[in-house]
């Protein structure tokens, strides 16, 4: 409440389902919503009414007017520039589109999709800090027209430019594997001299297929996230009672949808995160780090899961150790290390362990779970392999996490590697130099 009335947000999206699950959302909790369709929509009802309205959430990119340029306009009116303004997208989530999006003064930038009470959660807290003033409000820091025109352009036209080079290339590929196919079939009897030397160029052929292949998958697993992201908005909403009450039997049907629906997309996260390091164009970010902050950061995600299972989480960290790495995919090794180790462990504990050696930091997950057979070991990291069918039935999974962490591993210049005693527990490792000077690949995916 803001001087005794409800606090009053408007929402911009050109999806009609994201406008809604917003719109329901908030309502249920306490607010007043105004919903728009896009930037030129959402300017204009600010401008008739500034002072009805205290924050802004939009999409970036929309027909007519985008996110960016509806920012940049809020934040260039006295009347509007100083409502709180957050963006929620799947689109642009690169770090530059954060950058960019800070310069012309966004207070929040969210990455879709955020589980309905941590965004109830960051919505207050971006209002609660407004009003206490501790978020200051600052100028943007582009202040030239030029300077805003250059690098919207640049984000906007990196989108557009990926997508048609990727069917340009596709197209064109094609075209010239069936013309060497076809002249391989027409001079094969003269050329039987020369046969090794085709087969080998065939075999670069189909390295380069291959590699198309996986930048198709990106695109595509790219287009299932959007409806996906529905489905696990609205069992969100269903299952906080948000649309009337449910009974048992509902709740337990609805958070196996919910299960379902976040395995779905952590999957596709996988394989979109594995196809742009096969294609070469994953973007790595170094910087500082704190170890034990970061790795406090991912047990707390954890820490409910580990507590029903009765499970005692340990963990032996050194206090102040900063090391210069990707935090990100830190977190995604490391993530990925915990979900095994407290899929597979059904009594004992689970340790996280970090020891400095020399240039570098090993970090480790020990486990008390049901280990591996030694003969299965090699089979650990590689794609799409389990070592076990049973295991598969019973725990689920499809063997992408563990080689993905290894490309990850060797990405910031490190190893993964792995020791257990069948019945006893697992150990898993990653090793990663302190300092790390990388060379930075763009990554041109969305």
């Amino acid at each position: 409440m803001l001087g005794g009335r409800k606090t009053n947000i408007i929402i911009v999206d050109d999806s009609k389902m994201n406008l809604v699950i917003l719109e329901t959302l908030l309502k249920e909790s306490g607010y007043e919503v105004v919903s728009a369709v896009n930037g030129a929509e959402a300017l204009e009802k600010l401008r008739a009414e500034p002072e009805r309205f205290d924050m802004i959430i939009s999409d970036i990119l929309m027909p007519v007017m985008d996110g960016f340029q509806l920012c940049r306009e809020c934040k260039g009116d006295d009347k509007l520039k100083d409502i709180p303004f957050v963006f929620y997208t799947a689109t642009y989530t690169d770090e530059k589109d954060v950058e960019f999006a800070l310069k012309l003064g966004v207070d929040k930038f969210l990455r879709r999709p955020v589980e309905p009470d941590e965004f109830i959660k960051i919505i207050q807290g971006v209002i609660r800090d407004v009003r206490e003033g501790k978020i200051k409000r600052k100028k943007p820091v582009l202040e030239e027209e030029k300077e805003v025109f250059k690098l919207y352009s640049e984000r906007l036209v990196k989108k557009l430019e990926k997508k048609m080079l990727d069917l340009e290339r596709e197209i064109t590929e094609r075209k010239r594997a069936e013309e060497m196919l076809r002249k391989a079939h027409d001079e094969l009897e003269e050329r039987i001299a020369e046969r090794t030397k085709e087969l080998a160029q065939a075999n670069i052929r189909l390295e380069e297929l291959d590699r198309l292949k996986s930048m198709f998958i990106a695109s595509m697993s790219h287009e299932l996230r959007t409806p996906l992201n529905s489905i696990i908005g609205f069992t969100g909403i269903l299952l906080q009672g948000m649309s009337g009450e449910i009974n048992e039997e509902q709740k337990k049907q609805l958070t196996m949808v919910k299960n379902s629906g976040n395995h779905l997309l952590g999957l596709i996260n996988d394989i979109i995160d594995l196809s742009k390091i096969e294609a070469g164009k994953i973007e790595v970010l170094i910087k500082e780090i704190n170890v034990a902050k970061t790795i406090d950061e991912v047990l707390a995600t954890f820490a409910n899961d580990v507590r029903e299972k009765g499970l005692a989480l340990k963990k032996n960290i050194p206090e102040k150790l900063i090391i210069l790495t990707d935090e990100k995919r830190f977190k995604q090794v490391l993530i990925n290390f915990l979900s095994n180790a407290a899929k597979f462990t059904v009594e004992g504990s689970i340790e996280v362990g970090c020891k400095v050696k020399e240039e570098e930091i090993e970090i480790s997950v020990k486990d008390t779970g049901i280990g591996i057979r030694e003969a299965d070991m090699e089979k650990l990291f590689k794609p799409f392999a389990q070592i076990d069918s049973e295991l598969r039935a019973k725990y689920g999974g499809t063997g992408l996490g563990l080689y993905l962490s290894k490309r990850i591993g060797e990405l910031l210049g490190g190893e993964i590697w792995a020791e257990s005693e069948f019945g006893k527990g697992s150990k898993f490792a990653f090793v990663l130099p302190i300092k790390r000077e990388v060379k930075h690949e763009k990554d041109t995916g969305s």
